[in-house]
């Protein structure tokens, strides 16, 4: 036999109970306040009428519409949680590398310059040592190190940017309408709240440090075109170059050359 039928059948069995005990009740609630306005002659026949019309649905109507109130709101509560799960990485409750892709395209699309193309900036922004301190300290420090860096980076970007968390120590952090200086200012600010955060694990303080790889964009370009060229310059990031920050520009008329590549 299915499992699955044993399980419902208790929720079926007291879904009809309920609704069998509630209409019993209603209809003997009903007899009563009936029997008590008919059984004196004290009030007439349309003044009792019209005490039944209001007590019935205030003895009644006001419970059941309650309980149904409170179902809904409880039920619309478990909607937004399952879809903040669906969307969100459950740690740093940022956005999830799914999510991210599909809001990234979309806000890429929306942010259109008067000359008609999209514009904006991609950084890809790297944890150095939260694998070493998963390795030394354990799994829940290495992810704590990544809640506070996610922390620091939702409070350094605007509300329209869109932060995620693409692997187990990189986070994609979109920037819709962005110049080459504003990506620049964003990218530094983190790392540089990140270096002053100070972070203890076991009794230590571990200073954390990020490497960040971007791209400034102007005009189409397919989400997978820019996380490839921001891979690219995370990894001459990561080796050192440009102090563990590097952009590439493409059709960006006023990039610099200035520690950056210009594409």
């Amino acid at each position: 036999m299915d499992k699955s039928l044993l399980q419902r059948k208790p929720r079926w069995t007291w879904l009809t109970a309920f609704i069998l005990l509630g209409t019993v009740a209603a209809v003997g609630l009903s007899f009563c306040i009936h029997y008590l306005l008919f059984f004196g002659d004290d009030i007439n026949p349309y003044q009792r009428s019209l005490i039944a019309a209001l007590v019935l649905p205030l003895f009644i109507a006001t419970p059941l519409f309650a309980y149904i109130g409170l179902a809904s709101e409880q039920l619309r509560r478990v909607k937004r949680e399952r879809n903040f799960a669906a969307a969100h990485d459950p740690s740093t409750e940022v956005f999830n590398g799914d999510m991210f892709t599909t809001l990234v395209e979309r806000r890429r699309a929306a942010t259109v310059s008067e000359a008609g193309r999209t514009f904006g900036a991609l950084l890809i922004v790297e944890a150095e040592n939260t694998r070493d301190i998963s390795i030394d300290y354990g799994f829940s420090y290495g992810e704590e190190s990544m809640r506070q860096i996610a922390s620091v980076i939702r409070a350094n970007v605007r509300r329209s940017d869109v932060v995620g968390r693409l692997s187990g120590n990189e986070f994609g952090v979109f920037l819709p309408g962005a110049t080459v200086e504003q990506a620049r200012d964003v990218g530094e600010r983190i790392r540089n709240a990140v270096a002053k955060a100070p972070f203890v694990a076991q009794g230590e303080t571990i200073e954390l440090a990020l490497d960040i790889g971007g791209v400034i964009f102007e005009d189409q370009i397919e989400f997978r075109g820019l996380m490839r060229i921001a891979s690219e310059q995370l990894e001459k990031a990561r080796q050192g170059e440009a102090d563990g920050f590097r952009l590439s520009a493409l059709n960006a008329m006023d990039a610099e050359e200035n520690g950056h590549s210009r594409e």
